[in-house]
């Protein structure tokens, strides 16, 4: 931590440590910043950057600072290190983002669309960011993994049998997107989003992943409660509408909203391939999406 100190000179007092990568200081003119161990110098430089520039649109994203040697990133113990500036804000219970008035998901709907133009407007400036194609890497990579490594064969065979209609998300708007809002990425102060953290996975893909990828970090919460997931697709709905005022879905991407659902929850499968009892849950997602593919129409009222 000396070596932080030195560099970015804060004067620290002392350090919570939030993850095994992340930590909090407090500075002794009682400042805090969050500390992240980054494992990729490039990617973290690029971050860094892209954050600059989404706060020159306004955007409530944690803004790096530099060292005395005005550089973002210092390496220490072949690891990297960057250091934020703290944003005010706490995490929004499941409760608050499910209540009947939905403001919660109203407002995250917003920022997130928000997020997304600004993303799109700073992407002639970003292009060394990864690209991605929702439909490629779930036919070329994930599907196969699976088979080879005979993971839900079941939900292979189906991925299989709407290869046709999954052809309508190769023709989506792409751009740079956050690819990881998940809902504890949103802080809330004085009831208003004061903040979007923890955008080391922006990459070049289908826009329309974003909005989708809220919606099942959400879903996942609620899964195991019956009544939680009653009230799941009206505070969506809620989301999805806010999200379509403040930055409009296509035709396309109204009909590809299903499928995206789907190929997300065949990566969640995948992903946790090693852990049976998550990889279970996200199977049993995967069908709960699918079998209720009327619903996630009517949430931009495709019905």
């Amino acid at each position: 931590m000396r070596t932080i100190d030195e560099a970015f000179q804060l004067s620290i007092r002392y350090t919570d440590k939030l993850t095994n990568r992340v930590d909090r200081i407090y500075t002794r003119d009682e400042k805090q910043f969050i500390l992240k161990k980054k494992s990729d110098r490039e990617r973290a430089q690029l971050e860094a950057q892209l954050l600059q520039d989404l706060i020159q649109k306004n955007q409530p994203v944690p803004s790096p600072i530099k060292t005395k040697s005005n550089e973002y990133i210092v390496q220490t113990h072949q690891s990297y290190y960057v250091v934020y500036e703290h944003l005010q804000g706490k995490h929004v219970a499941i409760d608050q983002l499910l209540e009947h008035t939905h403001n919660v998901s109203s407002q995250i709907g917003s920022s997130l669309a928000k997020l997304d133009n600004a993303l799109l407007e700073v992407s002639d400036r970003h292009t060394s960011f990864k690209k991605r194609q929702v439909l490629t890497s779930l036919y070329s990579n994930i599907v196969p993994f699976m088979q080879k490594e005979e993971i839900a064969l079941d939900v292979v065979h189906l991925l299989t049998e709407l290869s046709e209609g999954m052809q309508c998300l190769e023709h989506l708007p792409t751009q740079l997107i956050h690819r990881d809002p998940h809902y504890l990425h949103f802080l809330f102060d004085d009831h208003q989003v004061s903040g979007i953290i923890d955008l080391e996975l922006v990459e070049e893909n289908v826009r329309v992943l974003d909005p989708c990828y809220f919606a099942t970090s959400v879903l996942s919460d609620v899964f195991s409660n019956p009544d939680d997931i009653e009230r799941w697709f009206p505070a969506m709905k809620v989301f999805f509408r806010a999200y379509h005022q403040e930055n409009p879905f296509t035709i396309q991407e109204r009909k590809a909203l299903w499928y995206t659902f789907l190929s997300i929850e065949a990566v969640m499968i995948a992903f946790f391939s090693h852990d049976q009892e998550r990889m279970e849950k996200n199977r049993a997602m995967f069908y709960w999406l699918y079998e209720n593919k009327q619903m996630i129409d009517e949430l931009i009222h495709l019905r």
